[in-house]
C-alpha cells in the first residue's frame, strides 16, 4: 500500500502498489477484484493457493491465524505505468455490525499496510447499440458507477457514454457527494436518515420506454429489487437490458 486517504467523511481511497499491477489489464469499466484482509497473525498466502479455485475456497484452506477475511471492490483507477490501482472504500459505521470488516481495514490503514488482490470481472455489458442508458446507485456502487460514467474511451462491447446517459445516487449526507467527471447528466438524492431506497426517484428522466437501451442498477438490495420491477413494468426494458446487483441488504452485516 502506498497511500490511503479520505475523499469525503465516508469514503476513502486506498492506493494499493505491487508489480504485478503493470500487466493487470482491466475488463470493464466497473471490473471488480476480491480484497484479502490479513487475518489476526498477518497475511500469509501459500504458494499457488489461488490458483484454480475461487478466492473464497482458496481463503478457507488458509490455517485460521492467517486467514483473510474476503469482500469484493472495485478497481476504481489503474495507473500501470506506477504498477498501481486504487479502491474506494465506504465507511458505515463505527460499531461492527454496520461498518464491517472492509470498512473497519480501510479505516484504519495506511502506508506500509498489506493486502491481497485477486483480480475478477466487471458487470457492465449495454448492447454495442444501446442508445439512451439509465444507471441507479447507493454510495456502495458509487466507485464503480464514477469508473463507468469517467470512460471517455468506449472498450470491445461497451460503448462510450454521452449525454444521452443519466444517473441517479443516493447517498447519506450532502458530505457524501462527489464529482464525477462525465458527460452524463448526474442527478443526488440524500436520505438523510430515511430508509435506503427511499430518496431516489423511479423516474424514466422523460425518456419513451422503446428507447431506454439499457440499465445498470446496483445498490441496496431492496432499492434494487424495487427499480428493477419498475424498470421493466413501467418503462418497458426487457429483463436481459438491465444488469443488476444487490451490493448489501439493510439490516444485514456489511459484506
Amino acid at each position: 500500500m502506498t497511500e490511503a486517504v479520505s475523499l469525503t467523511p465516508r469514503m476513502r481511497r486506498i492506493t494499493l502498489r505491487a508489480p504485478e499491477f503493470t500487466d493487470y489489464e482491466p475488463i470493464r469499466p466497473d471490473d471488480f477484484f476480491a480484497l484479502l484482509i490479513p487475518g489476526l497473525e498477518g497475511l500469509a498466502l501459500p504458494a499457488g493457493a489461488l490458483v484454480g479455485s475461487s478466492p473464497r475456497a482458496a481463503a478457507e484452506l488458509i490455517p485460521a491465524r492467517f486467514r483473510p477475511e474476503l469482500r469484493w471492490y472495485t478497481v476504481r483507477s489503474h495507473r500501470p505505468e506506477a504498477g498501481e490501482i486504487d479502491v474506494d472504500i465506504v465507511l458505515h459505521g463505527d460499531d461492527e455490525a454496520s461498518s464491517g470488516p472492509g470498512g473497519r481495514w480501510a479505516a484504519a490503514a495506511g502506508p506500509g499496510d498489506v493486502a491481497g488482490f485477486v483480480e475478477g470481472n466487471g458487470v457492465y455489458s449495454p448492447p454495442v447499440s444501446a442508445g439512451r442508458q439509465l444507471f441507479f446507485a447507493d454510495e456502495t456502487a458509487l466507485p464503480a458507477l464514477s469508473s463507468i460514467l469517467a470512460s471517455a474511451e468506449p472498450s470491445p462491447g461497451c460503448p462510450a457514454l454521452g449525454r444521452e446517459a443519466t444517473a441517479h445516487i443516493e447517498v447519506e449526507h450532502e458530505s457524501d457527494i462527489q464529482p464525477i467527471d462525465t458527460a452524463a447528466t448526474v442527478h443526488w438524492h440524500v436520505r438523510d436518515g430515511r430508509r435506503p431506497g427511499l430518496a431516489i426517484p423511479r423516474v424514466l428522466d422523460g425518456i419513451p420506454p422503446d428507447e431506454i437501451g439499457y440499465a445498470w442498477v446496483c445498490a441496496e438490495a431492496s432499492l434494487v429489487q424495487e427499480t428493477r420491477r419498475f424498470l421493466i413494468a413501467e418503462g418497458g426494458v426487457a429483463k436481459e437490458l438491465i444488469t443488476f446487483s444487490g451490493y448489501w441488504r439493510q439490516g444485514e452485516a456489511r459484506t
